[in-house]
């Protein structure tokens, strides 16, 4: 009996992968973490926030400049601390400050979970931005509910995140909680990344895809 052969994507090499992804972490996440906790050490928490939002709204100024599309991540990124900066100046609380991601976290796992049953997953655009998916990969996971299915994955890492900073900040010192926490969101991240990864080489398997590396440069 004769065994057909899988249909082969080609995928820029897994360093290429590695470097794009790592390229978006660093000028989204990275960055203006280490910008704000240097703030914070040198000049306390309100030229924090502001070092951390102009590193956001700098970077979206040069995009728009360059007439490049702006990130989703670092859009979102932008809008959460702009609320939670308004909101510690209004009030001077800390606690509070640090509070709100819960609700941010909450809200953007509400809304990955909304998008995702209108069929529309805001993870689809995301993704795209961490990984440079070829056009033939890209339709084939939007055929086969791939986003969708990976939303409930992100969804439950961002409830499991706004669980553990409401903990943290409960049972723990300012100074332990800014530091336990810049090592739960990276840790959570990397679970979900794993798990997408599982639940994309297994749609590709169901639907005899398999996937080459290295063959294709990354955009």
């Amino acid at each position: 009996m004769r065994t057909m052969s899988p249909h082969v994507i080609e995928m820029p090499s897994r360093r290429a992968i590695a470097a794009h992804a790592g390229r978006t972490v660093l000028v989204v996440s990275v960055l203006p973490g280490l910008i704000f906790l240097g703030a914070y050490q040198l000049a306390g928490l309100k030229t924090a926030i502001a070092a951390a939002l102009a590193w956001y709204y700098l970077n979206l100024a040069i995009r728009f400049a360059r007439g490049s599309r702006a990130l989703v991540a670092m859009t979102i990124g932008a809008g959460i601390l702009t609320i939670r900066a308004v909101t510690a100046f209004m009030t001077g609380n800390t606690f509070i400050y640090f509070l709100q991601p819960v609700a941010g976290t909450v809200a953007t796992a509400t809304a990955i979970s909304a998008t995702a049953l209108a069929g529309r997953p805001m993870l689809d655009r995301l993704a795209h931005e961490f990984c440079p998916f070829p056009d033939e990969l890209s339709h084939r996971l939007r055929h086969r509910r791939y986003f969708t299915r990976v939303s409930a994955v992100w969804a439950l890492v961002y409830l499991l995140n706004a669980a553990g900073t409401v903990w943290l900040l409960t049972a723990s010192s300012l100074g332990g909680f800014i530091l336990l926490k810049s090592l739960l969101s990276p840790v959570l991240t990397g679970v979900a990344v794993v798990a997408s990864y599982m639940l994309l080489r297994v749609t590709l398997r169901n639907d005899g895809v398999h996937i080459q590396f290295g063959a294709v440069a990354a955009a």
